[in-house]
């Protein structure tokens, strides 16, 4: 791994550059990352992916004592709503005996037994008892007790973050709520299970994209493109400390989103409409507010592999006439299409050891600049 002022972005978005190349290779700088930014950042608690139950984790957890497996960077997790004081609560989903995994499955009760062993656990997550270990000296300990992650919800969705200190969830998403104030929080999962697979590129490279209003003229260009169907001259970037709104009027105004679920800052005299809010929230999650809906991104690393993204898509429908013509008028899996691959002639361009550190557009790439000066500032000692 190169040095730490090898990576340094400049704070004067005239003289930055972008972070180096090795960035986006190295399994070194990956695994500082996951050390730095993806311990103490809040993440998104993937939805499950199931047939058998469609309900998202927030609603498997919702009951007294109710509990639900997931993963979070590929480490096991479960969410456990407490029996007594209904307190929403994450930890490992590993037993602090022998490290069986804790939780299989959606389950409900005031106790949880590990089904290796018999080691009992509350739904606080103290050690209960385990058969064979009655008047053991210094027993139990700290260590055999779970340790907690920190959980918080965010309208039904579940955020997670290991480090236990840091900003509240709501600091980080508080100018998201506030573009939200009038739309509805009751969205409908969309009928499946949602997206998961595995893309060419850095998780940076994903992120840096989608913030990346330059791209759109050329990438997305007209005709039929995405460059078509909103009035890019309208295209606006907006820096909001943890997460970065974009947004531009829609080239037809029926493909907007109607007034009346907006702030009035969005309101337009002259009958113009938003054709999306596209929320990034640091480190890898976008938010995209479409008249059908809200469509989630999360742009997830894969721990030794530098060079590929686990991309998690969900759909939470508020019309479901205008998410089945998502494709036709938001250019939906269009725009999915071509970033893909885009991104992955760029991740050859990487390998090939001919890619310097590249300049910032200083009217189009605020975006991309303030991405890659967190990420600089995140990772450094």
């Amino acid at each position: 791994m190169l040095p730490a002022s090898a990576y340094a972005v400049d704070a004067d978005i005239r003289r930055a550059e972008s972070l180096p190349a090795a960035a986006f290779t190295d399994v070194e700088f990956l695994t500082r990352e996951l050390e730095t930014i993806f311990h103490n950042a809040w993440l998104f608690a993937p939805e499950p992916n199931s047939d058998d139950d469609t309900r998202s984790l927030a609603a498997q957890v919702a009951a007294r004592g109710a509990r639900a497996p997931f993963a979070q960077l590929g480490r096991p997790l479960f969410l456990q709503r407490g029996w007594d004081d209904d307190e929403l609560r994450a930890f490992g989903n590993t037993c602090t005996h022998a490290w069986f995994p804790l939780v299989q499955g959606p389950s409900r009760g005031p106790t949880l037994v590990c089904g290796q062993h018999g080691r009992r656990f509350d739904c606080t997550g103290r050690f209960v008892s385990q058969p064979g270990f009655a008047g053991l000296p210094d027993f139990p300990r700290a260590c055999d007790h779970l340790a907690p992650v920190a959980v918080a919800p965010w309208r039904d969705h579940l955020f997670t973050r290991f480090a236990a200190d840091g900003a509240p969830l709501a600091e980080t998403l508080a100018a998201v709520d506030e573009s939200l104030v009038r739309f509805p929080d009751n969205l409908a999962r969309a009928p499946g299970a949602g997206v998961v697979r595995e893309v060419a590129g850095n998780w940076k490279q994903h992120a840096w994209n989608y913030l990346d209003r330059f791209h759109i003229g050329f990438i997305h260009r007209a005709p039929g493109g995405l460059a078509d169907a909103i009035d890019l001259a309208s295209y606006q970037t907006e820096l909001h400390g943890d997460a970065v709104l974009q947004w531009a009027w829609a080239s037809d105004p029926a493909d907007g989103i109607d007034p009346a679920l907006l702030p009035a800052r969005f309101a337009d005299p002259g009958g113009r409409r938003v054709f999306a809010l596209w929320w990034f929230v640091w480190p890898n999650l976008t938010l995209n507010f479409y008249p059908w809906g809200l469509s989630v991104n999360v742009y997830q690393p894969v721990p030794g592999r530098p060079d590929v993204t686990r991309f998690i898509w969900t759909h939470h429908v508020l019309d479901p006439q205008k998410h089945a013509a998502r494709d036709r008028r938001w250019l939906s899996s269009q725009v999915d299409a071509e970033d893909i691959d885009a991104l992955a002639q760029v991740t050859r361009g990487l390998r090939s050891g001919l890619a310097p550190r590249g300049r910032f557009a200083p009217a189009d790439e605020t975006g991309p600049h303030w991405f890659h000066r967190k990420v600089a500032l995140a990772v450094t000692p």
